[in-house]
């Protein structure tokens, strides 16, 4: 019986492995980083350009990526969050729903200035609520949401830059 439960195992496993790998499934590793972008520098401007390339940056170093300074540029541009409330309280009047917006531009250039990647639109949204009950969180409730959301960003605009089909290419 040992014997028949560890062969079941032993299949149950292999065919786990074997879906993961068949979905794309993979582990963070500088694999991922096609030759055309090792070393990659990011810059940003706009009001959150700072904080979303640092959040680019920190997602590249995960991926292996070492920034060189003739490596290629992803250059985000016009970055800032906006917030819109989205629900009110009926009986205080008080906000307790918000709406974050995330809006940027990136492209990609390599040393010579020439446009690996033209320019793209990123918009990310994110909602939270508001406890009126703890008004004390509400500065720190919103850093961590404003960080969840350049997170967000930066996982999206690397998953675009990373599978475009324009930095994938080699280059002559």
């Amino acid at each position: 019986m040992s014997w028949l439960r560890q062969r079941w195992a032993y299949w149950l496993i292999s065919g786990l492995l074997l879906a993961l790998a068949g979905c794309g499934f993979h582990l963070q590793t500088g694999a991922s980083i096609p030759p055309s972008l090792q070393g990659i520098r990011v810059s940003g401007s706009g009001p959150s350009g700072g904080a979303l390339a640092q959040a680019v940056h920190r997602e590249l170093q995960r991926e292996g990526n070492i920034g060189r300074n003739d490596g290629p540029l992803l250059q985000i541009d016009n970055a800032y969050v906006s917030q819109r409330i989205i629900s009110i309280s009926p009986s205080s009047g008080v906000a307790l729903e918000f709406l974050d917006t995330l809006h940027a531009q990136f492209r990609v250039m390599d040393q010579q200035k020439k446009v690996l990647l033209p320019v793209q639109s990123l918009l990310v949204e994110n909602s939270f609520s508001y406890n009126s009950g703890n008004p004390l969180a509400t500065n720190e409730q919103q850093i961590r949401v404003e960080r969840l959301l350049m997170d967000q960003g930066a996982r999206q605009i690397l998953r675009r830059v990373l599978n475009s089909p324009a930095v994938r290419q080699p280059r002559n």
